[in-house]
């Protein structure tokens, strides 16, 4: 009974101050060799006893369980990245020979807590100026210190739901994107604001084939404006599906259409080209600078991706993406194509990824605010080009590679060159080159 009860008590303490074992390892190894010498416990009883409670802690730690850690922590997580950029750019402004070299540094830092079983709340923070398209900061002026600002803050609902019937997510606040999207439209450092839901319904067989449908709803405000009641808004209503259509190579295919419906955005002389917060002026205005066109436009995405092709485990995957804006006559249409070859997401040490694509953004497409800020647009008025415009087409190209686990080198190259000028001679391409060195934790 005396034996029994000190391997109870010895196993109860070694499992619930684990973190004092940790950090004092050489008093435990005494105890329990104290017991071994006073009869108590055998060699074999006491590994025995050591190495369970080793394994035991082991697993409550993996998941945050273990009773040494506030009970608070285990409710928030956090995440982020470091980036430093090599940006070459040639044919900036009317000289084809400009050439500009920079260096830039990107940091983000977010919290995310768990408030109860059914509703999460977070944070982002990034460096950055108000420029929603970037959160780059060029190394410049005798090593300034940096701005960092608030980039997400949003309250995330997640109902409990019967499990037949699916997951949904509302958010409220200013969230990352909630969209099947592209660069095409959306720029990747784009977080809207207002609210927006994601519906994804259980996986059920249709013909044989797993699918999964998909809900998404969003409203946005794009502007608030204290002089007018006509405040820009942004309504998005898409749906989609998903099916694994090639067991053996855990292949899917993904369909998506969304209809985007802008709200005084068209003549409205409280919002010109002057007040949109990192526009590039490369849509069709009036002469006032207001815009000349809504923006109501039909978005129609199709994705396919796989781990493997016959007998290679080799990732691939083709994607297309084709918007038409329904408010003007021309230059209305928007389209890319795009192709990939490794792993979708490198982060292993040793996975890869090269890719290319062809974008055709023309000028009236698509917001000139909205597109990805590293793809050229060109202004009819004067041709020359502009970060994240319209109006522009050519190749998208690059390579990623997993030096350590996540921690990936990135080159990427654009070619941009104007669809269409009415005014101006400049016809010169716009280059870029990246060289970008990303480490996530």
């Amino acid at each position: 009974m005396k034996k029994i009860l000190s391997m109870i008590l010895i196993a109860g303490a070694l499992v619930s101050g684990f973190g004092v074992y940790t950090a004092k390892a050489g008093q435990m190894e005494i105890l329990v060799d104290k017991l071994v010498e006073k009869g108590i416990l055998t060699p074999y009883e006491a590994q025995i006893i050591v190495a369970e409670a080793k394994e035991e802690a082991a697993r409550e730690l993996a998941k945050g369980e273990a009773v040494t850690a506030p009970s608070w922590t285990q409710k928030i997580k956090i995440k982020g990245d470091v980036r430093y950029r090599n940006q070459v750019e040639w044919g900036k402004g009317l000289d084809p020979a400009h050439e500009r070299i920079r260096n830039r540094v990107r940091a983000r830092l977010g919290v995310e807590g768990q408030v109860n079983d059914e509703i999460d709340a977070g944070v982002l923070l990034v460096t950055g100026s108000t420029d929603p398209r970037s959160t780059n900061q060029t190394l410049d002026n005798n090593w300034q210190t940096q701005d960092i600002r608030l980039d997400q803050y949003y309250i995330d609902w997640h109902p409990a739901l019967p499990s037949d019937i699916g997951t949904m997510d509302v958010w409220a606040g200013k969230f990352k994107n909630p969209f099947e999207n592209t660069s095409l439209l959306w720029d990747g450092d784009i977080c809207p604001g207002g609210i927006a839901m994601n519906y994804a319904s259980s996986s059920f067989d249709l013909g044989n084939v797993p699918t999964t449908l998909f809900g998404n709803f969003g409203f946005l405000w794009i502007d608030e404006l204290s002089t007018s009641q006509k405040d820009p808004l942004l309504f998005v209503f898409q749906g989609g599906t998903r099916m694994d259509v090639i067991e053996d190579w855990d292949a899917t295919f993904g369909a998506y259409a969304a209809y985007y419906a802008t709200s005084h955005i068209k003549n409205n002389d409280s919002y010109t080209s002057a007040a949109v917060v990192a526009g590039s002026g490369t849509n069709s205005y009036n002469a006032d600078n207001t815009f000349k066109y809504g923006y109501d436009m039909v978005d129609v995405i199709l994705k396919y991706d796989a781990k493997a092709i016959f007998d290679l485990k080799v990732g691939h995957g083709v994607y297309a993406d084709l918007i038409w804006n329904t408010d003007p006559s021309k230059r209305n249409f928007a389209w890319m194509l795009g192709a990939y070859v490794g792993d979708k997401k490198p982060k292993d040490p040793g996975q890869w990824k090269a890719y290319f694509e062809w974008r055709h953004l023309e000028q009236d497409a698509v917001p000139d605010f909205m597109p990805d800020s590293d793809f050229y647009g060109y202004r009819s008025a004067t041709g020359a080009p502009a970060g994240g415009g319209t109006n522009g087409e050519g190749p998208v190209c690059g390579i990623d590679y997993a030096l350590f686990k996540n921690t990936v080198l990135s080159v990427k190259y654009y070619y941009t060159s104007p669809i269409d000028l009415d005014a101006g001679a400049y016809d010169q391409p716009y280059q870029l080159w990246q060289t970008d060195i990303n480490v996530k934790f």
